[in-house]
């Protein structure tokens, strides 16, 4: 508190040094008051960072300045920031360092009376002058407001609130090292002995000659001028402003060279009469008697002496009226409350983002020390168009995220080859968002894949039933965008054939999995085998549950059922419950159960199939309408004659038959597991609905019901049927096809498949599988089966041997068909080779069904680059004989992936003397998404999937039904 109203005399060092110093010039002040403020090990690499040493005895407030000049500083940052700096450059780093030691530098020059220029060398560091030069440019520029901002502060002269600093400073070099040769003693006399005599001694003469040096450049580059006040610092004219270190011995320029020296000395016995080393250690405070002739610290004082006595006067010229000499000793508290000030707005609001009337300045200033950074900015101006018209050119309407990525490249890569400096990956960034934004302004293309791998040829859209108004995030701002309202479609299309192979079609690029293996299908269906015997798969029939429902509540109706039943009360479906067959018939397939309804259900059943489909299936046909029209007939055949079926008939597997007991179940159970148990839940509340005159409950029931088929619409599976599939759970359609063609006459072995399209002439023949008979006995083929015998028989001459006439086999004909997307088709002779003749080895069928097939190969239409054919057909002509051959395909489109079935619980029995084909999916897709086919054809190292050897099968449990 008692030194607040002394006056002061301010005196800052700033400048460079060594590394030895550890990134401070405290030393000097050390050495100056006597006292240790600053440790050598004190070593902490602070960015540009003033403190202040108060001597109160001297009556002298020291600034000492750390920055990045410093050798320690340096070392200390770039080791921080090591990988900045491997990656962007030394200048991405350097260049705003020298801003901010500019900005500290400004300040000082505003609050200070002597400043101490430090420079590790015995020369004169020419890059001041351009930094000094700036400052003053800046200095003039901002007089005004620093002006404005101390006249708050009490206690301030005239002169300090107009120019806004007590005095021009006066600027003093200190250069830490000396040549060689005037080192120590040696520059305190001359030892040429060939000289005359000089009244200076060496070092003296170098500090005389160094000033003038420092002032001819100073002056010439305008930086002092003839008045002090308007310059930013002033020279003395008449007394001596350089002091070049030497050192006592030659080691006080290194103070740890100087602690080893001194450290030896004392082992060897030589203890100096006085201890006057200048290094951060003392063990006792030096006195103005005890310092050496020479030494800084008196150069120092002699200025320090003069400004308390006469004040700096340093005009050039004796002719400027004293009238514009500026010069105030403040006290200590009116020059902390002026230098509080002055940092907050040096280093806080002139640097503001919200900017201020000298902001401009502060930019060039910034513009000035960051010469690297502005050459940079222009170099990067005047490529970055030439990048951006390289990304322009040939840009398609419309283009994905991986096209826009390479154009990028590209571009970057233009950028990148002329661009130079720290400035470089600014506009790297803006590079990519110019890019970007042009990408962004209605070239966007739909990033939808199809099944086959093809993108969307659209721009970026919504489909029908969606929004068009999306909102989409560009930058920091929310955009709202009207897209256009259309299907996906990639302009590809491939020729594919029927289910039954007999016609060829253009097909579109799918995108769903109904287009893929249901849509198409069922088009072309229309007009080829419409008419032919189809197997139907197991799929979810939305209708059934309603229907059931309806039929179970006239059921309950009649048998007279509790009319006040609980809500919790448990409901028991038993096949004991007599029902009136004479009003109603009941037909078990695939698990559900069915009645002739009258004309108001059948409405309802068309009605909610309707809603039922998905509003992406565009078909007018679907699954559930071909199944309603198949049960119906089938109901009408089986009325006419309910035991009468021949082997000609069409061969269905039932997942479940008809049900005979149900588990019993709460309605307030949460699960549902199959449509039966829906069906359960729902009886429950519709007995709620007719037990009385509640009319909360009549209330309640209908929403109940309601709720109940919306989940019985969604219990589905939204992808094909794999063995790793929920049990219970249907496919929405069936992905495969089971037809038969026709009796197993329409096949000629000698033509072939001639009349379906797209067959190559070398292989579009099936395969004959020689089959033994070893349930049937001679007297049964005798009976019933005579052209079997026939056959032996004519074979048995043809080839003379008795051992035929003991192997009774027939032949079935089978062929594995592969079509290309091109349209073209053939048949295999093994796994892995395309059919080249009719003649092929006898067993080759045998091998082929016991093999697991590949599902994709290399079509032979073409021997460069030959495109994917992919396994799509089963060939299987049934022999009239005793004997059953089953389908029962199982694929797996990846190895180790998942396994695609069709949903049978048992192999399919074809029926004899017959034709048949089954057609494969087009696309597998399953839990994880679609298997796209390879790009390149599969090799025996590196396969694309399989069909699993097992599909086609024998069963010799023949029944004539």
């Amino acid at each position: 508190q008692k030194l607040k109203s002394r006056q002061f005399i301010v005196v800052s060092f700033f400048g460079k040094s060594p590394y030895s110093y550890g990134g401070q010039k405290g030393n000097f002040i050390n050495e100056v008051t006597g006292k240790n403020h600053y440790l050598t090990s004190q070593k902490e690499g602070h960015a540009s960072s003033i403190d202040m040493v108060i001597d109160e005895e001297r009556d002298v407030v020291y600034l000492n300045m750390t920055s990045c000049f410093d050798s320690y500083t340096m070392a200390e940052k770039c080791k921080a920031s090591e990988e900045a700096v491997k990656k962007k450059g030394f200048l991405y780093f350097w260049s705003s360092r020298r801003y901010e030691h500019a900005k500290a530098l400004l300040f000082l020059f505003q609050v200070s009376h002597i400043l101490v220029c430090v420079q590790p060398g015995h020369s004169v560091d020419i890059s001041f002058i351009n930094m000094f030069k700036s400052l003053d440019n800046l200095r003039n520029k901002v007089q005004a407001s620093v002006a404005n901002i101390i006249k708050g502060v009490e206690g301030l002269g005239k002169d300090w609130l107009s120019q806004g600093r007590p005095c021009s400073p006066r600027l003093l070099f200190l250069f830490l090292s000396a040549p060689i040769s005037l080192r120590g003693t040696r520059g305190q006399r001359d030892e040429r002995k060939d000289a005359k005599a000089h009244k200076d001694s060496p070092i003296k003469r170098l500090e005389y000659a160094l000033e003038d040096q420092i002032y001819r450049v100073f002056r010439k580059a305008r930086i002092i001028t003839n008045v002090a006040a308007n310059s930013l610092f002033a020279l003395p004219a008449n007394h001596e402003f350089v002091f070049v270190e030497t050192g006592e011995g030659g080691t006080k320029m290194d103070p740890s060279t100087s602690v080893l020296n001194t450290l030896y000395s004392f082992l060897n016995g030589e203890v100096p009469p006085s201890f006057q080393f200048s290094g951060p250690y003392y063990s006792q405070l030096e006195i103005e008697k005890n310092r050496p002739q020479r030494c800084f610290s008196k150069f120092l004082f002699q200025h320090v002496n003069y400004a308390f006595e006469k004040g700096f006067h340093d005009n050039v010229s004796k002719h400027i009226p004293s009238a514009l000499t500026l010069w105030e000793i403040p006290i200590l508290e009116t020059w902390i409350q002026v230098a509080n000030e002055l940092y907050i707005y040096f280093t806080e609001t002139l640097t503001s983002s919200s900017g201020t009337e000298n902001s401009g300045a502060m930019n060039d200033l910034r513009d000035d020390m960051e010469i690297e950074t502005i050459f940079s900015e222009l170099r990067c101006k005047k490529i970055l168009p030439q990048a951006v018209t390289v990304y322009e050119d040939g840009l398609p309407p419309y283009y994905n995220t991986e096209y826009h990525n390479a154009k990028l490249l590209q571009a970057m890569s233009v950028f990148s080859i002329q661009a130079r400096g720290p400035a470089s990956e600014r506009y790297a960034e803006k590079l990519a968002a110019e890019c970007q934004a042009i990408w962004r302004s209605g070239r966007v293309r739909c990033e939808e894949l199809s099944l086959t791998g093809n993108l969307c040829m659209h721009k970026k859209h919504v489909l029908p039933n969606q929004e068009i108004v999306q909102e989409e995030k560009v930058g920091e701002k929310i955009v709202r965008k009207t897209l256009a309202s259309l299907n996906h479609s990639s302009g590809v299309q491939y020729i594919a054939a029927c289910n039954c192979g007999r016609k060829q079609a253009n097909r579109e690029d799918p995108f769903t999995l109904y287009e893929a293996n249901y849509g198409f299908y069922s088009e072309i269906e229309e007009d080829c085998c419409k008419d032919l015997n189809h197997t139907e798969f197991p799929v979810f029939n939305p209708l059934k549950s309603a229907q059931r429902v309806e039929e179970a509540n006239k059921d309950t109706e009649t048998l007279g059922a509790v009319n006040d039943a609980p809500t919790d009360n448990i409901i028991t479906i038993d096949d004991s419950t007599p029902a009136s067959g004479d009003e109603e018939k009941m037909v078990a397939e695939d698990g559900d159960v069915e009645r002739e309804g009258d004309t108001e259900m059948k409405q309802k059943e068309s009605s909610a199939e309707t809603e039922s489909r998905s509003e992406s299936l565009s078909s007018p046909k679907t699954p559930n309408d071909k199944m309603i029209q198949d049960e119906a007939a089938m109901e009408n055949s089986m009325e006419q004659d309910d035991t009468s079926k021949t082997d000609d008939s069409q061969t269905r597997t039932s997942e479940s038959p008809v049900v005979e007991e149900h588990p019993t179940r709460t309605a307030n159970s949460p699960t549902i597991q199959d449509d039966d148990e829906i069906i359960l839940e729902v009886l429950e509340n519709m007995h709620l609905d007719t037990s009385g005159t509640n009319g909360n409950q009549n209330n309640q029931s209908p929403s109940k019901v309601e709720s109940l088929f919306t989940r019985s619409n969604s219990h589905y599976l939204p992808h094909m049927k794999t063995l790793g599939s929920p049990v219970g759970l249907k496919p929405e359609f069936a992905s495969w096809s089971l037809v038969m063609l026709g009796s197993s006459s329409i096949y000629s072995h000698s033509s072939g498949l001639g009349s379906m399209p797209g067959f190559m002439s070398s292989s579009k023949f099936l395969l004959p599988w020689e089959i033994p008979l070893t349930r049937v006995t001679q007297e049964d083929l005798s009976r019933n089966w005579p052209n079997i015998l026939e056959y032996i028989a004519r074979r048995a001459s043809i080839l003379a041997s008795s051992d035929i006439k003991e192997k009774i086999s027939v032949k079935v004909f089978v062929g594995f068909e592969y079509e290309c997307p091109r349209g073209h088709r053939f048949m295999v002779s093994a796994p892995d080779q395309a059919m080249k003749s009719s003649n092929t080895q006898r067993g080759a069928a045998a091998e082929l069904v016991s093999s697991d097939m590949p599902l994709y190969m290399a079509c032979p239409c073409r021997n460069k680059s030959p495109p994917i054919a992919q396994l799509m057909r089963l060939h299987v002509v049934t022999p009239k004989a005793p004997v059953h051959i089953t389908v029962f395909p199982q694929v797996e489109p990846v190895p180790g992936g998942p396994v695609f079935v069709t949903g049978w619980d048992a192999p399919a029995r074809l029926t004899i003397n017959s034709y048949w084909v089954l057609r494969l999916p087009y696309v597998y897709w399953g839990e994880g998404g679609a298997h796209l086919p390879p790009t390149t054809p599969p090799t025996k190292e590196n396969p694309a999937g399989f069909l699993l050897k097992g599909c086609i099968g024998i069963d010799e449990d023949y029944q004539n039904t």
